[in-house]
């Protein structure tokens, strides 16, 4: 049988072998006699370590000022977090970033704002991300809390990109990962496979035609930047648990 199918842009969410299949589902002509289903295949599991990112701001009448304050503060954070259990290795300092956050960007085009302008304009900024190697699920918010807390003593706040925070979500404030990421993303493999035969059959069985075998599949990794898009749209990651995500592109043969 010889024909194209066009079948463009279809929203869906699929659970399949109790992960997610989700995001934007293709379905689109391939060469002639085939058919290309593009989709996202997850999978998730058992953390083994959980990051939470924070910031350090300091601020004073000269930049110069404004950094000894930073670096005061950082050091105030290291032995909070030291007098916790945590590790120094395990706490990362990112470089001193001159001009503040967004936000504080944002408020120098304000008018009448021009005193939080100038503030801004004096601020040093740099990252604290903060690893927590055991994982215990029952005592996780728990310690997590504790983290942000002595952080807070400290003069650090939670990493955000404006007023608002989602603590747990992809690309956010706590992030969760696996010291081998292959059998999650070979799980994903699978997942997005039977996620994409299944609509491949379908879109088949509807113009006539009968699914036959793989011609080809295309796998990339998702970017983490797309993740977090989603994560604002509500499918944040579960506490506790790591995920992995890859965007397939399987063409089959049509019969």
């Amino acid at each position: 049988m010889r024909y194209g199918l066009r079948v463009w842009l279809v929203v869906v969410s699929l659970v399949l072998c109790g992960s997610l299949a989700m995001g934007q589902l293709f379905v689109a002509p391939g060469p002639e006699g085939t058919l290309s289903v593009t989709v996202t295949g997850s999978a998730d599991g058992p953390a083994d370590w959980v990051e939470i990112s924070l910031s350090i701001d300091g601020k004073g009448a000269t930049y110069q000022e404004a950094l000894g304050v930073c670096q005061e503060a950082s050091k105030a954070v290291v032995d909070e977090l030291a007098a916790l259990g945590i590790p120094t290795e395990d706490v990362r300092l990112g470089p001193p970033e001159i001009g503040g956050d967004m936000y504080s960007q944002m408020v120098m085009a304000v008018p009448g704002m021009e005193e939080q302008a100038a503030a801004a304009r004096l601020a040093v900024r740099r990252s604290v991300t903060v690893r927590l190697a055991a994982i215990d699920p029952q005592t996780l918010d728990e310690k997590i809390c504790q983290v942000l807390d002595a952080a807070a003593d400290a003069g650090a706040t939670i990493k955000a990109p404006g007023p608002v925070q989602q603590v747990y979500s992809q690309g956010g404030a706590v992030v969760f990962g696996v010291n081998d990421p292959k059998p999650l993303r070979d799980k994903a493999i699978a997942n997005g496979l039977a996620a994409a035969k299944e609509v491949a059959e379908a879109t088949a069985a509807s113009t006539g035609g009968k699914l036959g075998s793989i011609a080809g599949v295309q796998v990339s990794e998702m970017e983490a930047g797309y993740m977090a898009m989603v994560a604002a749209v509500g499918l944040s990651p579960k506490p506790g648990l790591a995920t992995r995500n890859v965007s397939l592109t399987v063409t089959y043969r049509i019969q």
